[in-house]
Order: C-alpha cells, then sequence, then structure tokens
C-alpha cells in the first residue's frame, strides 16, 4: 500500500508538472512533511490514509497556533488543504477531509508605526550624503511630505509639478485604481526640489529663478522625467527603492532606524504625523493618501503600541504612575 510520504512525493512532482514555481513547491513540501511527523509524534505511530481526518489537520493547526505567526499557520492550512485536494482528485481519498479547514483570522493589526523624528532627520541626512545627493534627499523629502507611494514618486515627470515661488503642487496622474489626485507641496519639498532642480534647469538655486525655469506642459512635447538616473534615464522602480534602502541600511547600522524599515514607512509617517496636526481629518489624509475608502484610513487612527503604554500609566488605577 503506497505511504502518505510516497504520496507526498508524487504530490509534488504533479506541482512541478503543473509549473509551480520551486520556492512553492518546497515550502508545500516541507509543510506536509512537518505535519507527517507532528502526526508520528503525536499519536506515536506514522498516520494512515484512513486517519487523515478533519480531525487530525484541526489538531494541527491548533498546534501550529501555538507558537506561529498568523501568516506561517495560514502557509501551513492552504498546502495542507492542496494536498488533500490533491488526494481526492488522484482517487486516494473519497471525501476530502480540509472541506471545512479554514484559515486563521488575521487579528486586526496595530497601525503602521512611524518613524521617530530622530529616525527621519537621520534618513535625510543620509541621502543628501549620497552620490546624487540632491536627488536623493528630494526622492525622501517627497515621500515624507506627501504621503505618496513610491511607484507613484518614481512615475512623476517635471511636468505633473506646478512650481512657484511661494507654492508649488503635485499631479500624481495614475495612482491606484488608475485614479489621478492632486497633492500640495509643502516648503520642505519646495526647497529640497530647488537644490535638485537648479543645476538641471541651470540656474542659481532659488525658489524665484527655479520656478520661472520649471517646465511647463506642452502639447507638442512629451513630458520629461523627473528623476534621472546617472546615464541620465528615468529612475526605475528598483533603482528608487535602492535610494531609500541604502539610506536605511546605513542609518540602521548606527542604531538611527529600525533595521526593518521600509520605503513604504515614509507613507506611513506621513500620515500619522498629519493626524497628530489634523486629528479625525480621515477626508483630508485620505486625498493625500488617494484612498477610496475611509476604512482603509482608518488603520492611522489606532494608537502605536508606546502610545497606549503611555495611556495605560496615565489612567488613574494606575497607583505608582
Amino acid at each position: 500500500m503506497i505511504t502518505p510520504d510516497e504520496l507526498r512525493i508524487a504530490w509534488l512532482n504533479s506541482l512541478k508538472e503543473a509549473d509551480r514555481s520551486p520556492k512553492t513547491i518546497m515550502r508545500y513540501g516541507g509543510v506536509v512533511n512537518r505535519f507527517l511527523a507532528w502526526y508520528e509524534t503525536e499519536e506515536r505511530q506514522p498516520i494512515a490514509l484512513g486517519n487523515l481526518t478533519p480531525i487530525a489537520l484541526v489538531s494541527y493547526r491548533s498546534y501550529l497556533q501555538k507558537e506561529n505567526a498568523t501568516a506561517t499557520v495560514n502557509v501551513h492550512v492552504s498546502a495542507l488543504r492542496a494536498w488533500c485536494q490533491w488526494l481526492v482528485e488522484s482517487g486516494h481519498l473519497v471525501e476530502n477531509p480540509a472541506t471545512n479547514l479554514k484559515l486563521v483570522g488575521l487579528v486586526q493589526s496595530d497601525a503602521p508605526e512611524p518613524l521617530s523624528n530622530t529616525a527621519v532627520n537621520a534618513l535625510l541626512r543620509e541621502a543628501r550624503r549620497s552620490r546624487h545627493g540632491k536627488r536623493d534627499q528630494a526622492i525622501v523629502q517627497m515621500l515624507l511630505q506627501t504621503g505618496m507611494r513610491i511607484g507613484e514618486c518614481q512615475a512623476l515627470c517635471w511636468q505633473d509639478i506646478t512650481f512657484k515661488e511661494r507654492k508649488g503642487t503635485v499631479l500624481i496622474r495614475s495612482g491606484k485604481g488608475n485614479k489621478s489626485r492632486t497633492i500640495p507641496l509643502n516648503s520642505s519639498i519646495r526647497s529640497a526640489l530647488v537644490e535638485y532642480a537648479a543645476p538641471i534647469l541651470k540656474c542659481s538655486p532659488t525658489a524665484k529663478n527655479v520656478a520661472k525655469k520649471w517646465p511647463q506642459p506642452q502639447q507638442t512635447q512629451p513630458y520629461s522625467p523627473m528623476w534621472l538616473s546617472q546615464k541620465g534615464n528615468q529612475l526605475s522602480s528598483p533603482a528608487m527603492w535602492r535610494v531609500v534602502n541604502r539610506a536605511v541600511e546605513e542609518c540602521a547600522s548606527r542604531g538611527l532606524v529600525p533595521e526593518e524599515t521600509k520605503p513604504h514607512d515614509l507613507r506611513h509617517t506621513f500620515a500619522h504625523r498629519y493626524l497628530q496636526q489634523h486629528p479625525g481629518d480621515l477626508v483630508g489624509l485620505a486625498r493625500f493618501l488617494g484612498h477610496e475608502s475611509l476604512d482603509t484610513t482608518k488603520i492611522y487612527t489606532q494608537p502605536t503600541p508606546e502610545e497606549l503604554a503611555q495611556r495605560v500609566e496615565q489612567i488613574p488605577l494606575n497607583a505608582y504612575g
């Protein structure tokens, strides 16, 4: 009689024939192998197909939940469901024991934590010290001061920005959902743009002179990419990611920025800072971020762990506060 482990190998071979990715095959194979080992440890005997029951699968899921993250548990659940489905389709099982094996519900996560002022300043300083310091600092400032997505920033053209001596706006022509929106530019990003643009526009680095030379939209000419590589081409999305990640790595090595910081955290930081200054203005924040639903924006109203800790310290029940 064919064993469950032999069926595991046969299933993995079928995944290869179906052109599934090597990583998926390796991950799924590891999941089933771990399940079989767990069952043998629990029952002190190898599992037989007749013992591959819903209760066995649910028990394994419960075991995983004790020490694993929700995402990890759900990878195991997905793999086991796929394996059981294959066992039925291949005629090795009559009924699918994983039919009602559900994914673990994700608990509403805390709002993404913003970067501290120290971390923000460290990133800006480090970006300025790069080989293309003026450009890289302007990129970091654009992400921090507008909350736009890095892909939206990468796609910017000169003509998307209206630059005046004392004000400015940026048009995101194709945001998420293929919707456009206009975002005002504050003095910090305008100052960074002056430094970046002046040498390119061949003028002195003042807001007045840069405003006079700023490229204007023309029907007869294509738009010009805003962010240029060393060769003068449009900076690619991976290259823009590297701009931010390089600064993060340098700062993290000195303990100034959390190691897990990603470019998207600049967007989160903007959102938190906006609500700190304008509590409850979800409509305004949603316009900045390009959210279609306020439910998406509401995550930023959740207190961070540090804020919760501070609130607990301050409640009257805390006799030692």
